[in-house]
């Protein structure tokens, strides 16, 4: 067995590197914060902004080889990758709406002394379009917002909404999928989180407790903007439902790109996340009924909208952690290689398909895949999408588990579960016993003009765990089993969605959001940071470089260690 040093799993890992679903995430300005260039951006017209997403941006260049025949490491051309939708708006801070909140006094050696802070809601707003039928899958380290220019705790997640520009009107699922939407470091958001009502929050903490995020550490937010246009799509053997269906699921269909075939059907690379439509040009959309050309889609303008509740005194707050758990896990070594059972090419775990086409741009000839398999190890790895098979009437559902051991004793404060259309409800545990079930609630308004929020044939809104845990949280101790369990329904009598959209699934997600305190004297645990958000069994890579820190971090922590880091930049 070969014993890697902790600097070699660093290189193993890569540098300044990192898998968004199948893109590759470097930094190609060079300063490693995810910063924007400095070259002035003007506000573009509607057709600059299609134009401007659908030239060619040049190729990101991911070649490894080093120590013990694996050294994953990062390279781009000066026309890499870029954002999508640029001049974002700084977050609207609601001033006139802050309020003053009890919590538990830190300074205080008491555990029963308390003291007040001052909570502000904030909106955050992501502007963007979609051509009919578009599939768009944004790269976060250049898809920004303009932070906030100072740090703060972020105390819950109180709205997430999709509007038309035009009008502030909701938009139905029917015409854009929210497949899923990451506002980084936060997690992600789905479409099960846009019909919570008020007080139903998607993010709530109990007092005292919220999420750090550090103005130098993070100047900006990062976006990875998963939306998949249903608008006009072009109904598949005379099922509106159906092609609804295959486009929200990344079935594998023409015009989806040239990196999505046959054999990929289901993964990201036939849902817009592959080098052909990210930075080779390519407009990748579902058929549709217009008639315009490619190169001049009919497009829609709409805005995302969060609601936050934070607070400036972010250290009268204990630190909550994001520790993320993604089944199946796959079962790969340190090269990626299957250890267990060979995947196929459909699988999120099959490193040829996770890796996609890549090509060098001096050489013009694709890449060996075989040498870069390591963006499921950056997710500890688990597994960030599945299929579900079509099951027989008499045996329907499909369950999907997986255990990740805790690496150390804590608190678990927050849980949710994040699922897609077909799932039944999920499970967490912890060594056996149940701690919290989220049963998923589908629409039941068939009508687009009037649906939102309430769509047919779409799970539109999922249980929470806060009772469940309750305001003193779950105590947990060092080797303690989490084991996340979900369950879809793969029959074609699906009752909820009917038999062109029911039976097989593919692309769906069974994630568990947990937050967690950690127990631990390390720096990781005790320095001043951001709140980190990792997966699955993180410890492995965890440390080599503390995951979300800025370049001037990693300067300040550089007169301490001369180790090359990891620098993690998770789209989820």
């Amino acid at each position: 067995m070969t014993v890697f040093a902790k600097d070699e799993i660093a290189r193993l890992i890569t540098n300044n590197a990192k898998k968004v679903g199948y893109t590759s995430a470097c930094y190609e300005d060079g300063r490693g914060d995810g910063s924007r260039p400095t070259k002035p951006q003007h506000e573009k017209t509607n057709w600059e902004r299609v134009f401007s997403r659908y030239r060619n941006r040049g190729i990101v260049v991911l070649i490894a080889l080093l120590v013990v025949g694996l050294f994953a490491t990062c390279t781009s051309t000066r026309d890499g990758p870029t954002c999508h939708f640029c001049d974002q708006s700084v977050p609207e801070l609601h001033e006139d709406k802050s309020y003053v909140v009890e919590i538990p006094d830190r300074s205080s050696s008491s555990s029963t002394s308390m003291t007040t802070a001052t909570v502000t809601p904030m909106t955050v707003s992501y502007e963007y379009e979609l051509g009919d039928g578009e599939n768009l899958f944004t790269y976060a380290p250049k898809e920004l917002i303009p932070n906030l220019g100072f740090d703060y705790a972020i105390l819950g997640v109180t709205g997430f909404r999709n509007l038309h520009q035009l009008d502030g009107s909701p938009v139905s699922l029917d015409e854009v999928y929210v497949h899923h939407f990451s506002l980084l470091p936060l997690n992600m958001m789905g479409a099960e989180g846009l019909a919570r009502n008020d007080g139903e929050d998607y993010v709530r903490f109990p007092p005292g407790y919220a999420l750090h995020i550090l103005a130098d550490e993070y100047k900006h937010l990062k976006t990875n903007a998963h939306m998949i246009s249903n608008k006009n799509l072009e109904p598949i053997e005379g099922s509106a439902e159906r092609a609804h269906k295959e486009c929200n699921e990344c079935y594998y269909a023409p015009g989806k790109g040239s990196d999505c075939t046959p054999d990929v059907s289901g993964t990201f690379l036939c849902c817009g996340d592959s080098p052909a439509c990210t930075i080779g040009g390519e407009f990748c959309a579902c058929a549709t009924t217009t008639t315009d050309a490619p190169s001049e889609p009919t497009t829609t303008k709409y805005r995302i909208e969060l609601e936050l509740l934070i607070a400036r005194e972010i250290d009268k707050f204990t630190r909550i952690d994001q520790w993320n758990i993604a089944a199946p896990s796959c079962s790969i070594n340190m090269k990626g290689n299957p250890v267990f059972e060979e995947y196929p090419p459909d699988s999120f775990c099959h490193k040829n398909s996770i890796i996609g086409p890549k090509t060098d741009t001096k050489s013009n000839s694709y890449i060996n895949s075989d040498t870069l398999s390591l963006e499921v190890m950056a997710i500890g790895g688990g597994s960030l999408f599945h299929q579900i098979p079509e099951r027989p009437d008499e045996d329907p559902t499909v369950r999907t588990a997986t255990s990740v051991m805790a690496p150390a004793g804590g608190t678990l404060l927050f849980a949710q579960s994040h699922l897609h259309t077909g799932g039944v409800n999920a499970t967490l545990y912890r060594n056996g016993k149940a701690l919290c079930t989220n049963n998923a609630v589908y629409g039941t308004d068939p009508d687009p003009s009037t649906n939102a929020r309430n769509e047919q044939g779409h799970l539109v809104e999922i249980g929470s765990c806060y009772e469940a845990i309750g305001p003193e949280g779950i105590r947990f101790e060092p080797g303690d089993i989490f084991t996340t369990e979900s369950y879809y329904y793969g029959a074609k009598n699906d009752p909820n969605l009917g038999p062109n959209a029911g039976g097989e699934h593919k692309n769906v997600m069974s994630m568990f959001f947990l937050g967690v305190i950690l127990d631990g004297n390390a720096e990781l645990l005790t320095e001043r940071r951001t709140s980190f958000n990792l997966w699955n069994d993180f410890v492995p890579i965890v440390g080599v470089r503390p995951y979300g820190k800025s370049d001037a971090s990693t300067k300040r922590s550089a007169t301490k260690s001369k180790q090359q880091h990891l620098r993690l930049s998770s789209s989820f």
